[in-house]
């Protein structure tokens, strides 16, 4: 995630800095051949030898032209020799059509109104390079600056999502603490009882016990199934499975519980064979969750429907009921670890982490699980599934 926003930040900065200097090149040299050079012309009689060039202004046409200038100014305060393969380097440097125009310029001058044009041009071809470089340089502090900003902002984000990681992580083992808390305390209660009192109803304490210890182990293995999903390195085991095979499956297993609630089902299947690449043991697992809220959250004859689509290179799987709807303030974190520490949640046994999982697992699959309250053919609340087809299916 990093690697994109940093690529992206540079191709546009680099992009809009690119178009600005190469705009700010244009005017500069359209200031210069059309105010510039005929200002020099006119008022001091000097003809800069750019004024004439048939070509765009460059820099490497400038630079050129200020070391021929240079050497040719001061070549007389060098040796004989030196002086002379100085002046053949720089003419050979400048090419023949710079060192021609300007041997025609000075061709009528005296030795020293030579060396006075030689110098002024020199100069003057100094600042016309420092300020067509202005666009440059100013262009590089500004992306030196904008980099600035965009490490300090990336920084800030990263320490707020360590500050939101960090609460959450606190609030997972705050309800943690109080989900273990509460069986703990009974099964710690009726074991004194068993000690103390002789005439205790051995039978049902024992039994007691026993369901406050599935439920413990229920909720710790829940939880490392939470934080094995949430690791870095943990990869999906997929395989090629039928996955219309899979949601009968799963719906044949809860039969007796949604028979026990007297709840209607009604499953919209179709029959023929879908094959996909998903994680068997995880797929069922988000399934097996989404039914079994569905029986422990809603009252008896609720009706739940089981719909399963495939189109447009999408797999849709919804499972609706029209039972209570959820509180928008719990829906807007529904998929979050112990909702906002739900008390209704903690009275019907439930732990929270299930919508997590499911929803973590079902990202993996590089698809998608919403919640829906919007009435639709009897159903008041869905959740969605979303997959997308990225290879081709066997049916």
């Amino acid at each position: 995630m990093k690697h994109n926003t940093w690529k992206w930040f540079f191709i546009r900065r680099f992009l809009l800095l690119l178009i600005l200097v190469s705009l700010s090149e244009s005017l500069l040299n359209l200031f210069y051949s059309r105010i510039v050079y005929p200002w020099l012309e006119e008022v001091f009689h000097i003809g800069f030898f750019m004024a004439d060039w048939e070509q765009e202004q460059t820099l490497g046409l400038l630079i050129r032209g200020v070391l021929y200038l240079s050497v040719t100014g001061f070549g007389s305060h060098f040796p004989g020799i030196a002086g002379v393969g100085l002046q053949g380097a720089a003419e050979h440097f400048a090419g023949s059509r710079l060192t021609e125009y300007l041997s025609e310029r000075t061709s009528h001058m005296s030795g020293r109104e030579t060396q006075i044009y030689l110098m002024g041009t020199a100069l003057l071809t100094i600042i016309i390079i420092i300020t067509l470089l202005l666009p440059y340089l100013i262009a590089a502090l500004l992306f030196s600056r904008m980099a600035e900003l965009h490490i300090r902002q990336l920084k800030e984000q990263e320490r707020q999502q360590r500050e939101e990681y960090d609460r959450r992580r606190n609030l997972l083992l705050s309800d943690v603490a109080h989900d273990l808390k509460t069986p703990m305390t009974t099964v710690a209660g009726y074991a004194r009882a068993l000690l103390e009192e002789r005439d205790a109803p051995v039978q049902e304490y024992l039994e007691a016990i026993y369901g406050k210890s599935m439920q413990m182990n229920g909720l710790i293995s829940l939880l490392f199934e939470y934080v094995k999903l949430d690791s870095e390195g943990y990869q999906l085991k997929k395989s090629r499975e039928n996955l219309w095979e899979l949601l009968r499956k799963c719906v044949a297993d809860l039969y007796l519980d949604f028979e026990e609630k007297e709840m209607e089902v009604f499953a919209d299947i179709p029959e023929e064979s879908l094959w996909f690449s998903v994680d068997k043991l995880q797929f069922e697992r988000v399934i097996s969750n989404l039914l079994n809220n569905a029986v422990r959250h809603n009252p008896r004859g609720t009706a739940v429907w089981i719909k399963a689509k495939e189109e447009d290179e999408t797999i849709t799987i919804r499972i609706s009921d029209n039972g209570p709807v959820i509180p928008p303030e719990t829906a807007k974190y529904i998929f979050d670890p112990f909702v906002s520490g739900d008390e209704s949640r903690r009275s019907r046994g439930g732990s929270g982490l299930g919508l997590c999982i499911a929803h973590k697992i079902i990202s993996m699959h590089e698809g998608s699980l919403t919640l829906n309250q919007e009435e639709e053919e009897g159903s008041v609340k869905s959740f969605v599934i979303q997959l997308q087809i990225k290879e081709e299916i066997l049916r």
